[in-house]
């Protein structure tokens, strides 16, 4: 059950910045009462929910959770925000938006919303004053250390 709390925390706070679909969820509730015969109701509860009712899978996923991330969360959900980065799947403008979005949103650790509050300044002033090319160099570097971690909490890929 505990691997079912860290990727139901995962998924959760996924859903809620929009970096991965409600379909995946529902595919992974799936898979979870396939594998297991006692699966809680919670699973049901998920399996039964339409994909894009993001606020009920995410109430659903609650049952299953604690509210604040883990920092093994938190890393898959950068692993995430990495690959959509790397992949041009998102802008820089629109991974910083995640960014902002992870400090408001997630119960993040000290340090933690330090070093985001930090790029998110950062990120401003290169915006100011018209060059963002050494601040995405700075991010990239930064993002490189989550690539793949997402795979840890994923029981299959949404591709």
């Amino acid at each position: 059950m505990s691997d079912y709390r860290e990727q139901a925390s995962f998924y959760r706070a996924a859903l809620l910045l929009g970096l991965l679909p409600g379909s995946l969820v529902v595919r992974w509730a799936d898979t979870a009462i396939d594998r297991d015969v006692g699966a809680s109701a919670a699973f049901i509860e998920i399996a039964a929910t339409p994909p894009t009712d993001i606020t009920s899978l995410r109430h659903a996923l609650l049952q299953l959770c604690e509210e604040k991330p883990s920092e093994m969360v938190m890393r898959a959900l950068f692993g995430l925000v990495e690959r959509d980065l790397a992949s041009g799947r998102r802008s820089l403008r629109d991974t910083m938006t995640v960014i902002r979005q992870i400090r408001g949103f997630l119960r993040l650790s000290p340090t933690l919303n330090d070093q985001l509050r930090s790029l998110g300044v950062d990120f401003a002033l290169a915006s100011r004053d018209g060059d963002t090319t050494e601040f995405e160099r700075r991010l990239y570097d930064w993002l490189q250390k989550y690539a793949g971690a997402e795979r840890t909490l994923m029981s299959f890929s949404h591709e």
